[in-house]
């Protein structure tokens, strides 16, 4: 049977009404044994470690996403640094800049800043999460050599091959989800053909992008169909690849 790992599920997500380990059965009957749960809230990373301390290959990625800046505060960043040498943590995340919603691009470059430096301080990779923000995203991976130093996951790629080259050229993974699955997908098919295997990890970002976390499955055949591989072979590179960059 295939071995996949999903680097990117909201388990813990309040649209799965504390059901989320319930998907995980079907899930690795389906050759999926390795969940990444990313954080998102700071009133979630206290049941976040609760899920993963209480279940066999979930681990964590404790961070503030940039929807919930306003969140953040002395006491928030005392407590993410304290999560961040748990054992089951193997990254900081998901972090980054979002022009689409509210807190000011300005409080979430502040707050992108000061939880990269978390990540820096305790050696972890980084989610990244960039939503109309590429350029300003990269000018502070560049200016911080963070690929280089911790190097990290581009969550929900779709940007042109350039960018994606770049990404991997500054020491980061792609994470490739459901949104290759889409008919109309036009960039990331092209960068899933173009970069080198050991580039890609694959994610579901359940439940934003999937309703089940059989889906992963559905995004490595999309990725055999592109490259003409199997899907062993697919499935053991990407499974690489994100030991590689996650240290589990």
């Amino acid at each position: 049977m295939i071995s996949l790992i999903d680097t990117h599920i909201h388990l813990d997500a309040p649209e799965l009404n504390g059901q989320g380990l319930d998907l995980l059965p079907g899930a690795q009957q389906c050759g999926i044994d390795g969940f990444i749960v990313p954080g998102v809230r700071v009133s979630g990373w206290a049941g976040m470690l609760a899920l993963a301390k209480n279940t066999e290959n979930v681990y964590l990625a404790p961070g503030l996403h940039p929807a919930y800046a306003d969140q953040w505060t002395p006491e928030a960043e005392s407590h993410l640094r304290e999560l961040a040498v748990q054992p089951k943590v193997v990254a900081v995340g998901e972090v980054g800049l979002d022009s689409t919603v509210e807190p000011t691009l300005e409080k979430q470059e502040i707050v992108f800043r000061a939880q990269l430096q978390i990540a820096l301080d305790t050696g972890l990779p980084v989610l990244l999460h960039s939503q109309k923000t590429t350029g300003r995203v990269l000018d502070i991976l560049r200016e911080l050599a963070i690929g280089k130093r911790i190097g990290g996951i581009w969550h929900g790629f779709s940007a042109n091959i350039q960018v994606a080259q770049e990404l991997v050229g500054l020491g980061f993974k792609i994470g490739v989800g459901p949104i290759l699955l889409r008919k109309n997908a036009r960039k990331l098919p092209d960068a899933v053909k173009s970069l080198p295997l050991s580039a890609l990890v694959l994610e579901t970002d359940l439940p934003d992008m999937a309703e089940k976390p059989e889906t992963l499955v559905q995004v490595a055949e999309k990725i055999t169909e592109l490259r003409g591989l199997s899907l062993d072979e697919v499935a053991r590179a990407t499974i690489e690849n994100a030991r590689q960059v996650l240290g589990f």
